[in-house]
């Protein structure tokens, strides 16, 4: 959470592949013009029970979530298809990360 009093998310928008950090919690995937990766941080590395969410909008790209090191859902990553808008919210625990709600 940010803001001054913690009742707001954190909000990133990308239309590139980019890396999740520390400081976000939501990254919309926006505009992008080509396939997109989504690299999560190592499990290990953030406390268990962190989560993110990645949305992106209807556009005719694919967006892949991978982890930087371990599995999501028990696989190497998820993808969430193209020309549809939707998204995923996932949690780690502290070694893999696991999805907790899909939209």
């Amino acid at each position: 959470m940010s803001g001054a009093d913690n009742t707001s998310f954190t909000l990133r928008k990308s239309a590139v592949s980019t890396t999740l950090t520390a400081q976000d919690y939501i990254l919309l995937v926006l505009g992008a013009t080509g396939a997109v990766t989504v690299t999560v941080p190592d499990a290990s590395t953030v406390q268990p029970g962190r989560k993110y969410e990645v949305a992106k909008d209807a556009a005719a790209q694919t967006i892949t979530i991978a982890p930087a090191t371990g599995t999501i859902d028990g696989g190497a990553n998820i993808t969430l298809a193209s020309g549809a808008k939707h998204g995923v919210e996932i949690i780690g625990d502290g070694t893999n990360w696991f999805t907790t709600d899909s939209f």
